[in-house]
């Protein structure tokens, strides 16, 4: 358990420290949020070396600094901490069960490698033809899925899948041979043992990019995990070849463990919301550990679903409505799936889907002017929103409010958003306090 485990942290940690495929000389800074925890990355990119610094959570993570030297093959996890390193060959589907790694030659030079089974990555991509303009670039809308099958004697025998949804851009002049580690990771064993033979199968078309907007959900284990992408500064310029290279002086550590250090495993299962400063109602974290009071009614609300083509952050949006939801004998807290609601003591479920969200005429013609007249007037618009939901009730399983709201908001479209969730914590409140 503890090895499937650690395996689990290591994808996460991969997700949040690896990025997809990237240009040269740009400078990119993001928000990376996961079940409520949300951290910020930068990524900078020369060549065809790319180097991804932030994005830890549990603790671990800040200090190191993830860089893809695309020319060599292989990425390098730099701690600046330690000052230490490890060093990760892209993994291209070859048989490398009889091939140790730079790191395994090193460090333990009589190692011997069993061969496992076969681990199976199936994935497809869908490219769904919407394009839209983002930091001066047009972006593709693309889904996709990928799946881990293990054969009977593979030495992995954790099965898991994850499905994508996001907006994508191309970036020139560069170009890595291997992206597929980015998506899943493979399993290494750095210091010999077993080792399982890697098999890609793609389906679908379309291509993916870099990702400047992303939804990513894993499931393993009877667990799941979300992590998405928001993309808050995008620029252009030199960049120092030092950032990319292994600094002087630095040593190459045992594996990746000593690397990180040992995570706190109990964290993965919370989800403190993490609200923003100028949340209106803000609710105090609810935990596992923290017991529901006597009396007092507690909703697990669901990561709202968008089904619109309008670019929205849905986590900001899921702990909006924990805040407005949290009211006198009622409180909310964010939930990813019935049995972390079940863990948290949770007397409902609330989920909620984002089904229109569309310019009004007003709303068009600002544009249209902003355009002729070449002023920004994107914050400023004039939305119709509508957010459907449903509450259930898990004592039972049956359904106690099924309901929209719907309202028209001048604005940016994450804010017409909040006001229709606004709307809906209205409406819920007045049933689950009666």
């Amino acid at each position: 358990m503890n090895a499937i485990r650690f395996f689990l942290t290591s994808i996460i940690l991969s997700l949040l420290l690896t990025g997809t495929t990237l240009a040269q000389n740009y400078k990119i800074r993001q928000t990376v949020s996961m079940n409520g925890q949300k951290s910020e990355t930068t990524v900078y990119v020369r060549g065809a070396r790319k180097r991804t610094e932030g994005g830890g959570f549990m603790g671990m993570g800040n200090d190191v600094a993830t860089v893809e030297q695309c020319d060599l093959k292989r990425n390098v996890r730099i701690n600046e901490q330690k000052k230490l390193y490890v060093i990760e060959p892209f993994d291209d589907g070859t048989d490398q069960t009889n091939q140790p790694t730079n790191q395994s030659k090193i460090q333990n030079p009589q190692s011997k490698i069993q061969k496992g089974g076969v681990v199976t990555y199936i994935s497809n991509i869908t490219d769904t033809g919407e394009r839209k303009q983002m930091f001066g670039m047009t972006a593709r809308h693309i889904k996709t899925s990928m799946r881990m099958e293990a054969s009977p004697d593979a030495c992995m025998k954790t099965e898991m899948s994850m499905e994508t949804d996001g907006w994508y851009i191309d970036l020139p002049e560069f170009s890595c041979p291997v992206g597929r580690e980015a998506a899943m990771p493979v399993n290494r064993n750095e210091q010999g043992g077993c080792r399982d033979r890697i098999v890609f199968r793609s389906t679908g078309g379309g291509k993916l990019g870099f990702a400047l907007q992303e939804t990513r959900t894993m499931r393993s284990e009877g667990m799941s995990f979300t992590q998405t992408t928001e993309t808050l500064e995008f620029s252009r310029g030199a960049l120092d070849a030092a950032l990319f290279d292994i600094p002087g002086g630095y040593s190459l550590a045992k594996n990746s463990s000593d690397l990180y250090g040992t995570p706190d495993y109990s964290k993965i299962m919370q989800n403190p919301p993490d609200k923003p400063d100028d949340q209106e109602n803000p609710a105090n974290p609810v935990s596992v550990d923290k017991p529901k009071a006597a009396g007092v009614t507690r909703i697990g609300v669901y990561l709202p679903v968008n089904k619109t083509n309008e670019s929205v952050s849905l986590p900001d949006l899921q702990n909006f409505l924990v805040g407005k939801l949290s009211d006198g004998k009622v409180e909310a807290v964010g939930v990813i799936n019935e049995t972390e609601a079940r863990m948290m003591s949770c007397d409902y479920v609330l989920t909620s889907d984002l089904s229109k969200m569309k310019l009004s005429t007003g709303g068009k013609i600002g544009g249209i002017f902003g355009k002729v007249t070449n002023t920004d007037t994107s914050g400023m618009k004039d939305y119709e929103a509508q957010i459907d939901f449903k509450l259930v009730s898990l004592a039972d399983g049956k359904t106690v409010a099924q309901s929209k709201a719907t309202n028209k908001f001048k604005g940016d479209a994450d804010k017409a958003a909040e006001s229709v969730l606004a709307l809906e914590a209205r409406q819920v409140l007045s049933v689950v306090q009666k």
